[in-house]
């Protein structure tokens, strides 16, 4: 996704308030390659230190931010976030797989294909 003159740090207290500016910007928090969240905020540092709190100090995340004006943030954090979906379903879609579906290799034991069959057919 291209972010512009962004930073990464880790999401963690240390990581936050030794790297991230009290300024307005947009930011992702990122699991792997994967986004979590992406939004805006006036005070980026304020803002991602009181998800930390609230989240009661999560482990292995990370946070992507750049610096925004006020009157581009919340028009670029809706770009982010669109351009995440396109990535996310463009991913999906190389690797045959839907977003929050798994398919069984072995259906369980407990699966009855009969039943299943009857069911489809009424």
């Amino acid at each position: 996704m291209p972010w512009h003159e962004s930073h990464t740090v880790p999401f963690s207290h240390l990581g936050v308030v030794s790297s991230v500016p009290s300024e307005g910007g947009v930011f992702g928090i990122l699991s792997g390659a994967e986004y979590l969240l992406i939004s805006e905020s006036w005070n980026l540092k304020a803002r991602l230190l009181d998800l930390i709190s609230i989240l009661n100090g999560p482990e292995h995340l990370e946070v992507i931010y750049e610096l925004c004006p006020e009157t581009e943030r919340q028009k670029r954090a809706e770009a982010l976030k669109q351009e995440s979906l396109e990535y996310q379903r463009s991913s999906a879609a190389s690797n045959g797989t839907l977003p929050g579906i798994r398919f069984w290799a072995n259906p369980p034991s407990s699966f009855d294909h009969s039943s299943a069959s009857e069911a489809i057919e009424s």
